[in-house]
């Protein structure tokens, strides 16, 4: 089965023979290669863009088509990111990825073929298998950190985290999904911010239940990105959605975690630090998340490490014992002498008092009475 790519196609599935739609008579082949497989998405002509998994000579990717031409400039941020970033935790743009297709209408559509992520979001892996072990969880997070790094390091934040845009590769990688939020961080933008009416002239990017408050009033920042990815991994290991949990009347904060296993205290306040009602209470940057999710892996790897070392070297621990037993040695050597020491001076003064006869004993009582 193809799909046509007219959006206001009255019959969009045609038979994989075909090379012209049935209907409305626009190509089957996007730029003579790209065959529409399947839909990723309900199709829909109001909804902003389409996304399709399309065969490419053999190899399946992923085609996006953009609707909404009020978009078109955040959607060719897009191109450019993808195309810049080149991370296997990424989709992969080539340089001729973005291109436009015109339709027998005259109407132009703006296409963007990228890679197709194998695997499942992490949406649908917790339906599946329920919520994460810490371990797992620390694993995650850094691999997350790590591609947010690379992207607020050429001044882009993503806008839109949640678990739906994140996807477990079958060799246990993940990849972070859907740019089509990405913001650039300009001096413009900047300014925006600043102004009173920048809610309304900077695009306001909303997911229920991961959106920080200041990106919900169009003011989003990097760290609202961090925001976005602490209330990932609180629906992870709990299994519920941050919006089924309260809030604190007083701070704001979220109240998710009351101390109980298997979330270690380290993690959860790393987790609240990044999910702070204001993007100055979040950590700086990806750098300081990643120092502090190393200092903790790092201890109890030092702590194995010290516990295991007599077993991998047999001589070391043989050494270890040896010095043990003098020490005990000598321990044992400085109580007996510390014992004879007391013993001699108790010895003295029993010496001093003793009474040599009884007449001694009567003169002595003698003098007391006088």
């Amino acid at each position: 089965m193809s799909y046509c790519i007219n959006p206001r196609c009255e019959e969009r599935k045609n038979q994989d023979h075909l090379t012209i739609c049935s209907a409305c008579q626009n190509s089957l082949l996007i730029q003579g290669k790209y065959r529409l497989l399947e839909p990723l998405r309900e199709l829909d002509a109001q909804v902003n863009t389409e996304v399709f998994v399309v065969d490419a000579a053999g190899t399946s990717k992923v085609l996006k088509v953009l609707l909404n031409r009020r978009l078109l400039p955040m959607f060719k941020l897009e191109a450019q990111t993808l195309e810049r970033l080149q991370h296997p935790g990424v989709p992969r743009v080539e340089s001729d990825g973005y291109f436009t297709f015109e339709l027998n209408n005259g109407r132009e559509m703006h296409c963007l073929v990228m890679e197709k992520i194998e695997g499942q979001n992490l949406e649908q892996y917790l339906e599946q298998n329920g919520k994460i072990c810490q371990d797992r969880a620390v694993d995650w997070l850094e691999q997350l950190v790590e591609i947010l790094g690379m992207l607020h390091q050429k001044e882009l934040f993503h806008r839109d985290i949640k678990l739906s845009n994140i996807m477990l590769k079958p060799d246990g990688q993940l990849a972070l999904i859907d740019f089509g939020t990405v913001r650039q961080i300009t001096n413009t933008f900047l300014a925006k911010l600043s102004s009173s009416s920048s809610s309304r002239e900077v695009t306001s990017i909303v997911s229920p239940g991961y959106s920080p408050p200041e990106q919900i009033k169009g003011k989003g920042v990097p760290q609202s990105d961090f925001y976005a990815l602490g209330c990932c991994f609180i629906h992870l290991l709990t299994g519920t959605h941050p919006l089924d949990f309260p809030d604190d009347r007083q701070t704001g904060k979220l109240i998710w975690y009351q101390g109980d296993p298997p979330v270690a205290t380290w993690l959860a306040d790393l987790i609240n630090d990044t999910i702070a009602p204001l993007p100055f209470q979040r950590p700086l940057n990806t750098q300081e998340i990643s120092e502090r999710l190393k200092t903790e892996k790092t201890l109890p790897q030092l702590n194995k490490a010290l516990k295991d070392s007599p077993q991998r070297q047999p001589s070391q621990r043989k050494l270890g014992l040896n010095l043990t037993r003098v020490l005990q040695l000598l321990n044992i050597l400085l109580c007996v002498a510390l014992l004879v020491v007391g013993l001699l001076r108790w010895h003295h003064k029993l010496q001093y008092w003793k009474p040599e006869n009884k007449s001694d004993l009567m003169l002595r009582a003698a003098g007391n009475s006088t």
